[in-house]
């Protein structure tokens, strides 16, 4: 059996050791990634594990928020588990992909949980995109210039009478927003037959 997690350095990690040493793991046959957070960052101790799986090899994880750190980075490893003919142990519960019940568990790790994580995502963001559509600030919501102020400002910034921060302090704009305008503006004079 081998036996992974992702931990802190100190108490953390030995509780993990022992929790895994309880499930049956040997010591040496334990695989860490120390004090590596955020979805970012690669995990070599899981990454090493993975690729010297075996079938037949069981995989021990005190829970599945140790194995992945997204239901869509669970159903990766899950699916390279199943691939190699190897088990995962979650706890005391075995699942094993020749059997029904772990054919059926990591079809849920696989597929299940991974769609239903983007789903949630995915409504997360439609009610408030529709509000914005319905109240006409989505995408980029009303601009703040009206086209003559937008004309009257190029033609200030061309004359020189203006330079970019005395147009960003009268209309309110960030250096970004002036240039914004001055390029649609010029796009527009450029276009014009």
């Amino acid at each position: 059996m081998i036996g992974y997690a992702r931990a802190d350095e100190g108490h953390d990690e030995d509780q993990q050791r022992s929790s895994l040493t309880a499930l049956g793991v040997e010591p040496d046959h334990i695989h860490i990634d120390r004090g590596l957070r955020g979805t970012r960052n690669d995990l070599p101790a899981r990454t090493a594990m993975l690729a010297d799986l075996t079938a037949g090899d069981v995989i021990a994880v005190t829970g599945l928020e140790r194995l992945a750190r997204s239901a869509a980075e669970l159903g990766e490893v899950a699916g390279v588990i199943e691939q190699r003919g190897a088990s995962l142990r979650v706890g005391p519960t075995i699942y094993d992909p020749a059997t029904e019940t772990g054919r059926t568990a990591f079809a849920m790790l696989t597929r299940t949980f991974p769609d239903f994580q983007a789903g949630i995502f995915q409504l997360r963001l439609s009610g408030p995109r529709a509000k914005a559509k319905a109240a006409g600030r989505y995408p980029g919501g009303k601009a703040k210039l009206t086209p003559e102020q937008s004309r009257a400002m190029f033609e200030q910034y061309q004359s020189g009478e203006k330079t970019v921060a005395e147009l960003q302090r009268e209309h309110g704009l960030s250096k970004s927003g002036v240039y914004v305008y001055l390029r649609q503006e010029r796009d527009a004079r450029n276009n014009t037959p």
